[in-house]
């Protein structure tokens, strides 16, 4: 018998009683950290967070960046989704790019000619990171901003060391750095990737737009000089972004979508993004005895792939701005259409996948079942939109906070790919996104390109109520392979009783491309099986590839924060 080394990480779970922050980045776990220990509330250590994840973790997170962000204020027993995700300049159209056809590798399905929806100007989405954050912090905040800032702040001023992801990714953006000129000033050292251990990350530009945000709050960013010079620089180098794609944004604050799964609430954004897709996939499953079925069994993981395709057929279909088109958010998230859709599951046998050499995705969605519009109290459109993913964006971030009262936060923000644009407009620091990436190229589907118009984000955080009660906040960056990762850490929790640290490190699967990826932690005789069930399995080019989710647990008996994060590479939690 052949036997084969494989690597199992773990992490120590942080148990803790007043509060916890829990991100991708040791420097700004602290952030939030010490803004809970000087008497803020789990929104303002969240805010403290999330500009400083904007600054020492540039190439995933930025100022102008995206987001969904969600919180359970537990003294009000109130739950708020504030999304400021991805919105697509006035300007823009269905086909400003030419298509060059479907893309041969990659998880995008269209290649663009020069890529210019994912690098460059054009590429450039509309800026709500900060409009989103302050916003937050307006609603719910206790401390004032400038003390929020001041980490932020302080690590654009002075420098940090990069770790070795930020070494790496600046070194991949080294081309267009050097094409755009100020990313090379901002992020290279004598013309070279900061080595790590030795050089510092400076962005002093940043650090006065910071301060200025601090003392004016989000009015900084859309009012006044800082928008007008984006949009001259936009003017001279082809790009849509405009000064008045700033004064006319405002994120949307409204309730969360809600779903539910072995009687817990699940909270996820109204928007449609990764969160509809996690919790339609929860909703499909909660037909199933995935406790019986057992932890990573061929029967378990057989049923977690086919309700994975089934959702990801509808996400493919039906999701887009609901501003611009019809989109059934209710009825696929409604009982009676899982119900549905999970009497379509054989137990024993693969009913959705399909040849590697085809694309899955639009099969699937042509299947007469995917249907919700009977079960959605909205009228439906005439005809259904072509069917067909977004291209694929992978440079995001997550945190978690939770302090003494058990007010609870889950958010993702986004720069969309490693320093987004790759665009840095001088004299403000600023990294400007590629939020047009996350857009379909091509007209005719629910998510084309129209101006102002809101992208199909993978951002999935979600906040788990137990009796009413704050239970779980998790989230995580990782593109598409978000939205398989948190269902199956909320049923390693529900159904098979792990921990929170241990739920985010068990071997996982991902069922949201070509091939259905198999983590090598679990045996192969597992994946055999799968494949004889009629599965396209195959095993991730490198461990830690499955996304990297953190997230925290308000244990229903002690009542101590558990928190945990993913175990590859320099994701923290922190806790006092």
């Amino acid at each position: 018998m052949t036997t084969r080394s494989i690597l199992r990480p773990q992490k120590d779970e942080v148990v803790v009683e007043n509060g916890a922050v829990t991100t991708t980045n040791p420097l700004a776990s602290k952030a939030g950290l010490e803004i809970l220990k000087q008497g803020g509330n789990a929104v303002d250590a969240a805010v403290a967070t999330g500009f400083c994840l904007a600054v020492v973790e540039p190439w995933g997170s930025t100022i102008a960046g995206h987001g969904q962000f969600l919180v359970y204020m537990a003294e009000k027993g109130r739950a708020v989704a504030i999304d400021f995700s991805h919105r697509s300049p006035l300007a823009a159209s269905a086909d400003m790019f030419t298509v060059l056809g479907q893309a041969e590798s990659g998880n995008g399905i269209y290649e663009v000619e020069g890529d210019a929806n994912a690098l460059g100007p054009l590429a450039v989405g509309v800026p709500g990171v900060t409009a989103g954050l302050c916003k937050a912090h307006s609603l719910f905040g206790r401390l004032p901003l400038e003390q929020l800032l001041e980490p932020a702040v302080h690590h654009a001023q002075g420098g940090f060391q990069p770790d070795a992801t930020l070494c790496l990714q600046i070194a991949e953006a080294m081309p267009e750095f050097a094409k755009y000129g100020e990313g090379a000033r901002v992020f290279l050292t004598d013309g070279y990737p900061p080595k790590q251990g030795i050089d510092k990350v400076f962005q002093r530009d940043l650090a006065d737009t910071l301060k200025r945000i601090a003392r004016e709050g989000g009015d900084a960013l859309y009012k006044g000089d800082i928008p007008h010079a984006i949009d001259e620089y936009m003017r001279r180098n082809g790009g849509l972004l405009g000064a008045r794609d700033f004064t006319d944004f405002d994120v949307q604050v409204s309730e969360p979508a809600r779903t539910s799964y072995r009687g817990y609430e699940i909270l996820g954004s109204p928007v449609p993004g990764g969160g509809t897709t996690e919790m339609q996939l929860l909703r499909i499953l909660d037909n199933f005895d995935l406790k019986a079925a057992g932890h990573n069994t061929p029967e378990g993981l057989h049923l977690v792939i086919e309700a994975s395709r089934h959702a990801f057929a509808d996400r493919y279909r039906y999701l887009g701005d609901p501003d611009f088109l019809p989109v059934p958010l209710a009825g696929m998230l409604s009982r009676r259409y899982a119900e549905e859709i999970a009497k379509l599951i054989d137990s024993k046998r693969a009913s959705l996948e399909d040849d590697r050499e085809k694309q899955p995705w639009i099969a699937f969605a042509d299947l007469a079942i995917h249907d919700p519009w009977p079960h959605d109290p909205h009228p439906g459109p005439e005809a259904a939109p072509n069917a067909s993913p977004p291209s694929e964006g992978d440079c995001t971030t997550h945190y978690g906070t939770v302090d003494r009262d058990r007010n609870i936060v889950a958010s993702t923000q986004t720069a969309v790919g490693g320093f987004g644009s790759r665009v840095v407009v001088p004299g403000t620091g600023i990294v400007l996104t590629n939020g047009i990436k996350v857009f379909n190229p091509m007209p005719g589907a629910a998510n084309s390109i129209a101006g102002y118009k809101r992208g199909l984000s993978n951002m999935g955080p979600l906040i788990v109520l137990r009796d009413g009660k704050p239970y779980l906040s998790v989230g995580a960056p990782g593109g598409r392979k978000i939205m398989n990762r948190i269902p199956q850490i909320v049923m390693n929790v529900i159904d098979h009783g792990m921990g929170i640290q241990q739920a985010l490190t068990a071997p996982t699967i991902d069922a949201a491309d070509r091939e259905t990826f198999v983590d090598q932690r679990i045996d192969e005789s597992v994946a055999d099986s799968l494949r004889a069930m009629g599965h396209n399995i195959e095993h991730p080019a490198a461990e830690g590839s499955f996304s990297r989710p953190n997230g925290l647990m308000v244990h229903p008996e002690t009542g101590m924060v558990h928190a945990g994060v993913e175990v590859f590479n320099s994701s923290e939690a922190q806790g006092y």
